[in-house]
């Protein structure tokens, strides 16, 4: 079971590595730069948002997972008062934060002007604590699901977020118990995610990866069809496509999540963030490349983190 958490931290940083490298990026500027799509932990497109950052390195969504886990550890329950320290002290570091969604940063801000948070914030970002938290009641995806929610709702109010946040804590905690047998139990796995969501906008997105898969449809008709913006349903819903569609490879599945910017870019960070964690969580840490491990700055840390993880949520 620990490699498994260790498979979704180190899954989702690799993911989010790679994915920042060419962020809303067409696929023709990336061919001229890489000369192929991208498979290694190399400098940043000079044109991506996180341009500045060094290969191997995290954006600030990787730290909000990593947030949410470090409370969890500190405080071996979810104290949503610590997760709101945390997050103003992050808010408050004199570190940039790497292209999160200003709404996150907005919400933070009024947390710590003691004002009313909005709903408006729509981005995958906000999800993004489910991670961990799904880890953490990997026996009780229904637990699991309550805290998710409470801690994405110190950032927005957004019924969507709020629906996708659930979806990803239930994968995580059901993909950590091996409860189903993927491929072959792919749409038995998407309508147990929907049983946990509300709103019918993302039963809709949940039923579209079910018939794009049941016509093994190509990763280019899945961007069309899906979308692959940040806005959190269409982040998730390409996440949890491309790993749906080949669950047992590991490195195919973050591969294809960090190259999913088509012709026009994407938010190929989050949505390779999204599916490396659930590949990792799968497959577990044995099955992501060496290179890659190697690769990753923070590697150690990320590995401690999990185990650590692994020893709370066990008691």
């Amino acid at each position: 079971m620990e490699n498994k958490f260790t498979g979704t931290l180190l899954g989702a940083a690799i993911g989010d590595s790679l994915g920042m490298m060419v962020e809303e990026l067409p696929i023709d500027e990336v061919i001229e730069f890489y000369g192929e799509p991208v498979k290694d932990l190399t400098v940043p497109h000079p044109s991506s948002p996180s341009y500045f950052l060094r290969p191997g390195e995290n954006t600030s969504e990787f730290d909000i997972v990593m947030l949410v886990a470090k409370s969890i550890i500190d405080r071996k329950m979810i104290d949503i008062k610590d997760i709101i320290e945390k997050y103003i002290q992050w808010f408050e570091s004199s570190e940039i934060h790497t292209y999160v969604d200003p709404h996150f940063l907005l919400a933070i801000q009024s947390i710590l002007e003691g004002q009313d948070i909005e709903n408006n914030g729509s981005t995958v970002d906000h999800a993004l604590p489910s991670i961990p938290i799904g880890l953490y009641h990997y026996k009780n995806p229904y637990l699991a699901v309550e805290a998710a929610k409470a801690v994405c709702m110190l950032t927005t109010r957004n019924e969507y977020v709020l629906d996708v946040a659930s979806a990803i804590c239930v994968a995580i905690s059901e993909l950590s118990q091996e409860k189903f047998y993927l491929p072959d139990e792919n749409e038995y796995f998407i309508k147990h995610l929907k049983n946990f969501t509300f709103k019918n906008e993302t039963k809709h997105y949940l039923n579209k990866v079910i018939n794009l898969l049941k016509e093994d449809a190509d990763y280019e008709k899945a961007i069309n069809e899906l979308g692959n913006g940040s806005f959190v349903l269409e982040a998730f819903s390409q996440a949890l496509f491309i790993f749906l569609k080949t669950p047992h490879d590991t490195e195919n599945v973050i591969i294809k999540a960090a190259n999913s910017y088509g012709y026009y870019g994407g938010d190929t960070d989050s949505i390779a963030l999204i599916a490396g964690a659930l590949a990792g969580c799968y497959n577990g840490e044995e099955m992501i490349p060496e290179r890659w491990k190697e690769g990753l700055l923070k590697k150690e840390y990320i590995i401690d983190t999990a185990k650590k993880l692994f020893e709370v949520a066990l008691h």
